[in-house]
Parts: C-alpha cells; structure tokens; sequence
C-alpha cells in the first residue's frame, strides 16, 4: 500500500517531508522494533514501562521506511510523521492497511466488569446454531475460521485485530472489550452494529484510578456505535442507568435490561423468563446462577436484535454450555460439588458463593488469592464476600506479576489479620491449598476455587499441575487410585 493512501486515513497529521512520504510503499506496520522489517512503518508508542521513541533508531536499522511518533525528535533520515496520539494513529493506520477493500462482519461488542467471556460464548454458540459462522476475541482465546489463538490480551491490540478481521471469512465477530482496552485505543476506528453494557463494579482501580473514570472509559466506547446500531444496557445499577439516559439523549437505539417494568427486556431469574412487551419468553438454563441467567438474557435479547429467532435462541442456550473457566463443575468422590471460576471481584465471588449457597451447599470451601501490582482496594471487599458465604476460606498465590512470593504471602497475612475471619486461613501454595479444602470436603459440600479460571499457573507448586482445573482432575485420579504416590513437583 502506498503510504499516501495509509497516511490519509490518519487524522491530524503533521508529516516532516510530505513530497517523500506520500510516495513510498509501506510492506507492513509495526509497533514493536523488533517486529519491524524492511518497508515497515513503525509507529512509536510510549507505553507504561516502554517508550517506543527510544527505539527509533534500531527500527530505521532493522529496515523501516516511516516512522511515526507523538514526540519531538531530533533529525532522521527518514520521513516521521508526528500526531498528537500515536495509539489511536496505529489503530487508524492498521485499520487501513488490512481492512481497504474488505468486507466488515456484523460487529458486537461486550463491556462491562463481569460476565463478557460468558455472554460471549452464548453468543457465539446461538449465531452457530442458527447457521451463521462466528469470529471471538476475548479472554480464553481468538477463534478466527474456525482456528483457535492464544489470547495475550482480553481485547487484542490493533494491529493484531484488524489483521484477523482482514483474514476472517466469519459472518459475525464478537469481541470482549475490556477498559484497558478502550484506554489505549485498541478498538479506535470499529463501528459497532450492537454493543452490551453487562454491569459496572469495583475493579482495575489501580489503573482508572476512580470509579467515575473506569464507568467514562467503558461509557465512551458506545460513541463507536454505528448510526443504526443498536445498545443493550443491564439498568440494575446506576451506572447502567446514566448510560442509557445519556445515549438515548444522543439519538441512539438502546435497550434497557433488568427486573422493573419500565425496563425494555424484564429480567425474571427466579422463573427463569424475560418478559419484552406482552411476550413471555422462557430460558430453562442448564448453567446455574441469577448472573448468568443475566448473562443469557443479554446474549438472548442482542441475537434476536441480529436477526435469530427465539426458537433457536431457546434451544441453543437450554443446551449444555461450557466456557472454559467459567463455573466450570466436577464432582469429588464424597459427592460434594467442585467449582473452579474466573471470578476476581467481589461482585463476582458474590454471584458464585450465593449461587452455591442457593445450589444446597451444605458447606461452602472457597480458595482464592489476589494477583500482584493490581488494584488492592478491592481486596478488602472480597474478603468480606467470602466470610459471608464459606464455612471455610483460604487466601493463597494467584499471579505475582512484579511481586516477590515472599511478599505477597506477608500481604496475604496481613490481610488475613486485619480483615479476615476465624473460619479463614492462609495457605500460600495454591495446590496445597486446593488439596486441603479437597480432603475436607464431605457430600453436599462445594469447594470454590476463583481467580485463576482457564489460565495456566505462572509459578511452581508443590504438585506438578499446570491449573486449577488440572489440579481436580489430578486430585480426583489419585482418590481412584489410592495406592499411587502424588506427584510433587
């Protein structure tokens, strides 16, 4: 592609050598100078810890033939193109190079603090059913063809997204769309024809900073919505509530969501039906829990909106549904019920405990932890969360990140001490912890297990397990085979 034709598809530029830029052939764009190669165009971008100005020169080494950049630099020997944002110029740019002459799928996007993986798997399953062919970007995976990838990102950067976009043959795609995502502009220059707003809670404050601008970053994504595109809003919080005021002041097609009889789409989870005007719609779900009976809901109402009839809407999501470290159920051989989960914030562990609790769980043993450098004034609330439900809790590791083992065990305890409860305790191994709440457990009772959900262990255990989910099953082997040794890593 000529750079002419990529550069005009980028706002507010301010190129240092037109005549010589708009004439080039771009081969590529990269924004890792690692990445880069001969004709690449490589755009600088200062990231949290990297600032990709720094590496100007190596990219121009390794062969690139435009740089573009948000900072003043000294003299190149190439043309650089400055803008007053460099992530939202690579997300233009990409979105040129791959997406010029391509068809566009039917576009949905979920935001919102809990249930996107989940509702985006229902979603997914009900276009399938329906004879539609589906692409998924989110948290467990890309599926793009009908191949799966390996997720960095819950939503992926842009040159990697508009990329398999380009590559899909897919009817629809679906994306997770997380804040950190919006923040730095991964989705800039998507038209959405559907967005979901699922629910707002405490989260990923040491990013935003405040609750106000987590909900703003997630509200500023529905400014993406197509013309004719249409909303779907969970108004049982406040959050939802402001954001459907404010978009239908703007003119846009919204659907409100919840229990009260204003609201376009009735949510009845106790009788499992949604109620839209004078139609009762049953959904018999086989995955338990008044949160993903929401998540249904959702998936359900933005699918009909898509043009799926309710027929194949009902017999889809009454079908057994697996998502991949989303309540995900086994049975120990006492009889008691193990659940593993993705859940990571109070709300989340709210919907999993009280669902258990709902289920008939005799006892309740619940083994989460808190993952390192994130955002610590949700702990507090997580804890108390859990001392409301479990007979037993157990903090232990999840994530280090950037944090020592030594000094996220003193956290746990600390916590433990200044917040936690006596039917509590803290067993720093993950396995140990799992296999102490798996020894005790009787029939009726549920161990829940959260934070980790379909990722694999980035540490070393006592038993060589790779997971939450391998932990069971290797557990749930050795009660078959009692005379085998456990294996210890």
């Amino acid at each position: 592609m000529k750079a002419a034709e990529l550069l005009n598809q980028i706002q507010h530029l301010s190129p240092s050598n037109p005549s010589d830029t708009y004439n080039m052939e771009i081969a590529d764009i990269a924004c890792d100078s690692r990445e880069v190669k001969p004709g690449s165009l490589f755009v600088a971008i200062k990231g949290h810890t990297v600032d990709g100005h720094n590496y100007i020169n190596m990219a121009m080494d390794r062969g690139a033939s435009l740089i573009i950049g948000e900072q003043e630099v000294g003299d190149t020997s190439l043309p650089y193109v400055r803008v007053p944002d460099s992530r939202k110029a690579l997300a233009q740019a990409a979105k040129a190079y791959y997406m010029t002459n391509k068809r566009s799928p039917v576009l949905i996007g979920i935001t919102g603090t809990n249930g996107k993986t989940t509702t985006s798997y229902m979603l997914k399953n009900i276009f399938e059913q329906s004879g539609h062919t589906c692409s998924i970007f989110g948290t467990v995976s890309y599926i793009v063809n009908k191949q799966a990838h390996e997720s960095f990102n819950s939503t992926p950067d842009p040159l990697t997204l508009y990329k398999f976009l380009a590559e899909s043959n897919d009817d629809i795609a679906i994306l997770e769309v997380s804040s950190h995502g919006i923040k730095q502009e991964r989705v800039h220059a998507l038209e959405f024809d559907h967005l979901i707003f699922t629910n707002l809670g405490h989260d990923h404050l040491d990013y935003h900073h405040s609750m106000e601008d987590y909900f703003e970053t997630k509200a500023s994504l529905f400014e993406q919505l197509k013309s004719n595109g249409k909303a779907v809003i969970y108004t049982g919080q406040d959050w939802g509530k402001t954001l459907a005021s404010r978009l239908r002041k703007q003119g846009k097609r919204v659907y409100t969501a919840d229990s009260d009889i204003s609201d376009d789409i009735i949510i009845d989870a106790d009788g499992q039906k949604i109620i839209i005007g004078s139609e009762e719609i049953s959904l018999q779900l086989q995955l338990p829990g008044r949160h993903n009976f929401h998540n249904a809901t959702f998936a359900a109402f933005t699918s009909y909106l898509a043009g799926v009839d309710w027929d194949s809407i009902r017999h889809t999501l009454e079908a057994k549904l697996h998502v991949p470290g989303r309540f995900e159920q086994y049975e120990h051989p006492s009889g008691a019920t193990v659940i593993v989960d993705y859940a990571h914030t109070a709300d989340a562990l709210e919907n999993i405990l009280s669902t258990a609790h709902a289920g008939g769980a005799h006892r309740i043993f619940h083994v989460f932890g808190f993952r390192g450098g994130r955002d610590q004034s949700k702990r507090k609330a997580m804890i108390e969360t859990t001392a409301s439900y479990s007979s037993l809790y157990i903090l232990t590791a999840d994530d280090l990140n950037e944090v020592s083992s030594s000094t996220m065990e003193k956290e746990l305890q600390y916590l433990q001490e200044k917040y936690g409860t006596e039917s509590g305790q803290v067993i720093y191994d993950r396995t140990e912890a799992i296999k102490f709440a798996w020894d005790r457990a009787q029939q009726g009772d549920w161990i829940v297990i959260t934070g980790k959900g379909h990722e694999n262990y980035q540490q070393r255990y006592k038993f060589a397990v790779e997971s939450d989910v391998a932990c069971i099953k290797f557990f749930r082997h050795f009660s078959k085979h009692p005379n085998k040794k456990l294996i210890q890593s």
